[in-house]
């Protein structure tokens, strides 16, 4: 398996960009990772096209508020809406981090999508993170109307460690009742597979994502309950996948975390629900940062807004492509 040379190009541009502090794998404080995760946006962000607004706006719950940023592509019609889930290993990243993310998937689908800020560990670990996504989710379908929902459409989405939370909240849509989830899309995501997977075992030498920087996310993130975490904690080892919405799974060949959308697509049909597993060759984790450097992950990233088109019933957009 070979590294796409395109990928490495653009890693060599990050390590001459960002300072070795920051450009290093390992023994960060919480909040150098957190810095991190800005400078590294900032070497990616582009301003919104002319067709896309984004604005920011807050929930209000007891207690606290939860920022999110929308993503409205021009309509006046209510929109098919994703709600995006951020990664950053459930420490770093927010919506300001991933906004290329998701802007370019609004902008490439034609969904709306509200990518939310939840609260992050570990000063807030595992249920919290997952409990803002879903209330951001009621939130959305609450306010229908003002923001322009077609709530016959909506999907959620994520990358990394906001694919765990993506798949996680599809079961508590399920368990708790609604609201209904037309698909999930989840890019190279953290699903709860552990160390013991090949791709684990194998893929040591991912120019982004490290197997020490798994276990700090999953120990930041789980807390006490590392030992037994619940299906909703880690969704690959869920009792019962039935009944949740259909999924589109991006994978890096090289990222540690493969296996883990390998194991969740199957384990998805295994309890008969549609799974599309896409493996990007040559890619590593978190390579959709590098669509301007790599025709590869370009393409990869145009499959997926294809996907997602068609599980929400939406034309090619007619706008150019960002």
């Amino acid at each position: 398996m070979i590294c796409d040379p395109e990928i490495e190009t653009f890693f060599a541009h990050v390590q001459r960009e960002m300072s070795a502090r920051f450009a290093a794998t390992g023994g960060l404080s919480v909040e150098e990772r957190r810095q991190r995760a800005e400078d590294y946006a900032t070497l990616t962000a582009e301003p919104d096209p002319a067709e896309l607004r984004s604005r920011q706006l807050y929930i209000g719950l007891p207690g606290r508020e939860i920022p999110v940023l929308v993503h409205r592509p021009e309509s006046t019609a209510p929109l098919p809406t994703i709600l995006f889930f951020h990664g950053g290993s459930f420490v770093a990243g927010s919506p300001q981090s991933h906004h290329f993310i998701s802007a370019s998937i609004a902008h490439n689908t034609g969904a709306q999508v509200i990518s939310v800020h939840y609260r992050r560990a570990p000063e807030n670990p595992y249920p919290a993170p997952l409990e803002d996504c879903y209330a951001a989710l009621l939130w959305a379908v609450a306010q229908a109307g003002p923001l322009g929902i077609d709530t016959t459409r909506m999907a959620v989405a994520g990358d990394s460690a906001g694919g765990n939370l993506a798949a996680a909240c599809t079961l508590l849509v399920r368990d708790r009742g609604g609201p209904a989830l037309r698909h999930q899309a989840l890019i190279y995501p953290g699903l709860g597979g552990g160390s013991g997977t090949p791709s684990f075992q194998t893929h040591h030498d991912d120019l982004f994502l490290k197997p020490a920087g798994i276990l700090f996310s999953q120990k930041a993130y789980l807390g006490e309950a590392m030992t037994a975490p619940d299906d909703y904690a880690a969704p690959l080892a869920a009792s019962s996948l039935a009944g949740v919405p259909p999924a589109y799974i991006l994978a890096a060949e090289l990222d540690p975390l493969h296996d883990d959308g390998r194991l969740y697509a199957e384990k998805l049909q295994a309890h008969g629900v549609a799974a599309t597993m896409r493996t990007a060759p040559g890619m590593v984790h978190g390579f959709v940062r590098a669509r301007r450097w790599s025709q590869v992950a370009e393409r990869e990233f145009q499959v997926l807004c294809a996907a997602i088109r068609e599980a929400l019933e939406l034309p090619v957009p007619r706008t150019r492509r960002w």
